[in-house]
């Protein structure tokens, strides 16, 4: 009887042993790093641009910001009713944001580098578009 039970839990540890390698699967080695990278995409070749074009454009994106800063400065103060700036990270991150694309505008607008400066009416359009760039966001800007 002994040899008997013996031998049939023999055969039901052997048929769980099968069970237990079968459910287990191999052990894969993690991916580094460099396989798990997407594929790099090629750099946009843009074409040459003069220097002087270069300069022009440098010189108006430096006056534009000057600007524009100074126009974000009355949302960074505390008693600003509307679109209040409170982290000066987030005064950085917008007044960069805003001079990028008020320079693209401008740049769509004139089509050549060498047009563009700060006028009178440039300083009104960017003051307008800031206003009511800052009014949507109510009394507190949050960066989006």
């Amino acid at each position: 009887l002994c040899s008997l039970l013996c031998y049939i839990s023999s055969g039901i540890n052997a048929e769980y042993g099968q069970q237990q390698q079968q459910q287990r699967q191999p052990i894969v080695p993690k991916k580094t790093k460099r396989e798990e990278s997407p594929p790099k995409q090629k750099k946009k070749v843009e074409p040459e641009v003069d220097p002087a074009t270069k300069k022009a454009l440098a010189e108006f994106k430096s006056q534009l910001a000057k600007l524009v800063v100074n126009v974000l400065g009355k949302y960074n103060k505390v008693d600003c009713k509307v679109g209040r700036i409170m982290d000066n990270n987030d005064f950085k991150y917008i007044a960069r944001k805003l001079t990028h694309g008020l320079t693209e505008k401008e740049m769509q607008r004139k089509g050549a580098a060498a047009d563009l400066a700060i006028t009178d009416s440039l300083k009104q359009r960017v003051k307008q578009y800031i206003t009511a760039y800052m009014s949507k966001f109510g009394p507190i800007y949050h960066r989006t």
